[in-house]
């Protein structure tokens, strides 16, 4: 029987679930365009016509992970207090990524090869990420913490669990099961409690808010101006 004709967006569907399927299992630095066609029964002219090779695919597919972290964290936009958005970011990277075969593969093909398609993906991770990182620091000038550091050290920390997680237990934690996802999580809420307890509030930014609050002007213009947390401003 005669096959039934696809349209241009099955074609790049079969594409790009062939592709998905292909580097869950396998990584991406293991995916060849032949496994990628052979998946997605398509012929290489069908493959050609979109894509100049597997480095322009590759370039393009991954495009959709590019915002993956600052997606996460739009999620504090409905959270009024400080502290439960920092916590909100890192308990949701932490569920997230485990549950985020894609995400992980990518991590690795990161960390294993350098090229442009890996260094765009982390530079625009890095990039998407730096508000966040600034936010925090305004609210911790003065005190002992360096938030930027010390989150960058959390982050690592459950890159670094979650890619790890097949091979063994670390520390005695075995991520996968929901005691181990429970540790970690009670001991991101710890270090929180712990960070925030040295937040300096007569750091420079803090005193500019609360001159600028005393004279009648918005907390919402206020925080454009200071880059201080609304919720931080509206308790000075």
């Amino acid at each position: 029987m005669k096959r039934k004709r696809r349209s241009k967006n099955d074609i790049e569907e079969s594409i790009n679930k062939a592709a998905i399927l292909l580097i869950e299992e396998k990584g991406f630095q293991n995916i060849t365009v032949t496994a990628i066609m052979q998946k997605a029964k398509i012929e290489p002219v069908v493959f050609y016509n979109r894509y100049s090779d597997l480095d322009g695919f590759m370039n393009e597919f991954v495009k959709k992970y590019d915002y993956w972290f600052s997606d996460l964290a739009k999620g504090i936009e409905n959270i009024d207090n400080i502290k439960a958005q920092y916590l909100y970011i890192l308990n949701t990277l932490l569920d997230s990524l485990k549950e985020n075969k894609m995400m992980q593969q990518l991590l690795r093909w990161e960390l294993s090869n350098n090229n442009t398609t890996t260094h765009r993906t982390a530079g625009l991770r890095e990039f998407y990420t730096l508000p966040l990182v600034d936010k925090y620091k305004k609210l911790f000038e003065g005190s002992n913490v360096e938030i930027d550091t010390v989150s960058a050290l959390i982050i690592g920390g459950i890159y670094y669990l979650i890619l790890h997680a097949d091979l063994s237990e670390f520390a005695g934690i075995d991520i996968r099961t929901d005691e181990g996802m429970k540790k970690i999580h009670t001991a991101i809420e710890y270090l929180a409690t712990v960070f925030f307890s040295e937040v300096n509030y007569e750091s420079e930014s803090i005193t500019i808010a609360k001159r600028m609050k005393g004279k009648g002007v918005e907390p919402t213009d206020i925080a454009d101006y200071t880059q201080l947390p609304i919720d931080l401003i509206n308790q000075l």
